[in-house]
C-alpha cells in the first residue's frame, strides 16, 4: 500500500467494495468478515436503511475520522458528504458529487455523449409525455426505457412493441428519462482508471445480465466473467480510451465503469457509464493483490495525489455472481460469509472465515450481505476464471452453487411460484 497506514480509509455501509485492497473500512456492518487480520474494519451500526452520507452523520464516526484520517474513499459521494468531510478536515478520494452525478444521469450522459462522437445506440431523452411519446417514433423497437438515475437495472425497462413504450410512458408521466433502440449483441464490461497524467484502461469483461436465477432485473447486471474473451476486445479498449478521455474532459479523476454491447457486426456502442467505483472493483484488487501489485484503489488515490502514481497496467482474472434477492430472506440464516472450495458438482465447503483481504487464489469467497430486501444485493460469489458456457449461461456447478445459496438464505418457494 502507497499511502500512510491508517489515515486513509474507505468508508460506507459495507466493506464490499475495500475488498482486497489494502485499505481499512469504516463501515455500517461488515457484513459477516473476519477482525483477525490485517487490515481492519471498524462498523458503526445505524438503524434503518444505510449510506454513506447517514453513517457520516453519526458523532462516533466523526470522532473516529478527526482522530487520525486524512482522506477516505466512498462508494459514490454526495454534497452532504462533501460537506461533513470538510468541516472534519478530511479529503474525499472521489470526484465531486456535481459531476460524477451529473455524467451518472442517464439523460445527461445521451446527450452529451452523442455531442462528444461517442457511439451510443439510437436514443431520445426528455420529460415523460406527449412530447417524448412523438418523439421515439422515430425509434426502431424492441426499446429499452430508463429512469434518468437508477442502479443494478431497478430502474430499467424493455419494451417489445410502441404500445409497451407508450405504457411506459404514461406510467412515469413527468419524469426525466431515456428511450433508446435496445441492441442486441453481447454485453461488456470496462473498468478503468483517469488521471490528470494518464489513463489507464483495464481488460474488458463478459458482463452477465439479466440472468434469472441471479436477478428479477430483466436487464439488470449480474455479474462480471473475466474467465471468458470479450467479442472485438480491440474496438472495445479504443471505445474505453474514448470515454476516459471524455471523462476526464468532464472533470472526471478516478475509477469508472463503461458498460458496452458489441453487435454482432463487431460494431461497439456505449450504454452508460459510471464515473465512481463499480462492482467490478473488488476482482481487480483481488488480482493485484496476487500478482503483488499495487490495486486499483490505489490507482485510484493517486489520482487525487494520495499515494504515489504507479507506471502499471490493470490486470483481472478473478470473477464474481451478484445474487439479487428473490423471495423473503430467512431471518437468522446459518450461512454466513466465508471462504471455501466447490466441488465439480457444486456443493460449496466452507474452510475458514472470510477477511477484508478476500480469499486466497484457488478457494472461492462467499460474502453475505447483513441486511437486505426484494430486488437488492443478498450475497456474492467470487471466484477465479469463467463463470459462463460459451452460450451465456451459468456452468453447471454454479448453476447448482446458486440454488443451493438461495435455500440457505431465502424462504423456500410455495406451490404457486414459477421457477
Amino acid at each position: 500500500m502507497t499511502t500512510s497506514p491508517g489515515r486513509t480509509v474507505f468508508l460506507g455501509p459495507d466493506p464490499l467494495p475495500a475488498l482486497g485492497s489494502h485499505l481499512p473500512v469504516i463501515c455500517t456492518d461488515g457484513c459477516g468478515l473476519s477482525r483477525t487480520s490485517e487490515p481492519g474494519w471498524e462498523d458503526f451500526p445505524k438503524p434503518g436503511a444505510a449510506s454513506t452520507a447517514a453513517l457520516l452523520r453519526g458523532a462516533a464516526v466523526q470522532a473516529r475520522l478527526h482522530s487520525g484520517v486524512e482522506d477516505m474513499v466512498v462508494w459514490k459521494s454526495s454534497a452532504e458528504v462533501e460537506q461533513i468531510a470538510e468541516k472534519l478536515g478530511v479529503t474525499v478520494a472521489n470526484s465531486p458529487a456535481l459531476i460524477s452525478r451529473r455524467i451518472e444521469n442517464k439523460t445527461y450522459f445521451s446527450r452529451a455523449a452523442e455531442s462528444a462522437g461517442l457511439p451510443i445506440p439510437p436514443t431520445r431523452v426528455g420529460v415523460a409525455g406527449p412530447e417524448l411519446q412523438l418523439a421515439v417514433r422515430e425509434l426502431r423497437g424492441p426499446f429499452v426505457f430508463q429512469l434518468a438515475r437508477g442502479y443494478s437495472g431497478e430502474q430499467t425497462y424493455l419494451a417489445e412493441s410502441g404500445k409497451e413504450l407508450e405504457e411506459l410512458i404514461q406510467r412515469f408521466n413527468g419524469r426525466s428519462c431515456r428511450v433508446a433502440e435496445m441492441v442486441p449483441g453481447t454485453p461488456v464490461t470496462l473498468t478503468g482508471v483517469v488521471s490528470p497524467e494518464r489513463l489507464v484502461i483495464g481488460p474488458a469483461c463478459l458482463q452477465l445480465t439479466g440472468l434469472p436465477t441471479l436477478t428479477p432485473h430483466p436487464l439488470g447486471s449480474c455479474g462480471n466473467d473475466y474467465g471468458r474473451p470479450v467479442p472485438e476486445p480491440e474496438g472495445v479498449h479504443e471505445v474505453g480510451l474514448r470515454m476516459a478521455e471524455w471523462l476526464r474532459r468532464q472533470g472526471h479523476l478516478g475509477i469508472f465503469g463503461l458498460d458496452l454491447v458489441v453487435g454482432a457486426n463487431g460494431m461497439v456502442v456505449c450504454i452508460e457509464v459510471n464515473p465512481r467505483l463499480v462492482a467490478s472493483v473488488p476482482l481487480f484488487s483481488l488480482s493485484a493483490r496476487d500478482l503483488d501489485s499495487p490495486s486499483i484503489l490505489d490507482l485510484h488515490l493517486a489520482s487525487f495525489g494520495i499515494g504515489e502514481q504507479a507506471a502499471q497496467q490493470l490486470d483481472c482474472h478473478w470473477s464474481q455472481l451478484i445474487l439479487y434477492q428473490l423471495r423473503d430472506r430467512l431471518p437468522d440464516p446459518e450461512l454466513q460469509s466465508s471462504r471455501g472450495s466447490l466441488t465439480a458438482t457444486g456443493e460449496f465447503t466452507q474452510i475458514g472465515d472470510l477477511e477484508l483481504m478476500g480469499p486466497p487464489a484457488h478457494e472461492l469467497g462467499l460474502l453475505v450481505q447483513a441486511q437486505s430486501r426484494s430486488g437488492k444485493e443478498l450475497a456474492r460469489v467470487f471466484l477465479e476464471g469463467a463463470c459462463c458456457s460459451p452460450d451465456g449461461l451459468l456452468l453447471p456447478q454454479l448453476q447448482h452453487l446458486v440454488g443451493q445459496l438461495r435455500a440457505l438464505l431465502e424462504v423456500a418457494p410455495s406451490a404457486g411460484d414459477v421457477s
